[in-house]
């Protein structure tokens, strides 16, 4: 009867502490500024954004704007940022490395303005 009742409390307590745990993982909706020009920029951009903890991320091509919806318990914003830098493409918080630019197609070359296709 005692072990069982100490099994007992084990269990609780392990469910309660896998409750807390499940309260602590929280979804964020955010949005951010990502400068390129079109649809492939959109592909990429989008790609680039969706790593671990990142559950959605759509890019508006004629607002720049990048809507995540991320688990704020498993990436940030600054690594979100990050991610779409290494890509080549500046957001307002990181700015993208002159190599990781160089690799995008030269219609994608969003900081000298040109583009000549969707």
């Amino acid at each position: 009867m005692k072990n069982h009742l100490i099994h007992t409390i084990l269990l609780l307590i392990m469910m309660l502490s896998g409750t807390t745990l499940q309260a602590q993982s929280k979804t964020a909706t955010d949005t951010f500024t990502v400068y390129g020009n079109c649809g492939q920029c959109k592909t990429r951009i989008e790609e680039a954004a969706y790593i671990k903890g990142v559950k959605s991320a759509v890019w508006d091509k004629k607002t720049k704007v990048l809507t995540v919806v991320y688990l704020t318990d498993k990436v940030s914003l600054s690594r979100i940022s990050l991610a779409i830098a290494d890509a080549g493409h500046d957001t307002k918080e990181q700015k993208a490395s002159d190599k990781s630019y160089a690799k995008l197609p030269s219609c994608c070359a969003y900081r000298n303005g040109t583009c000549d296709h969707d």
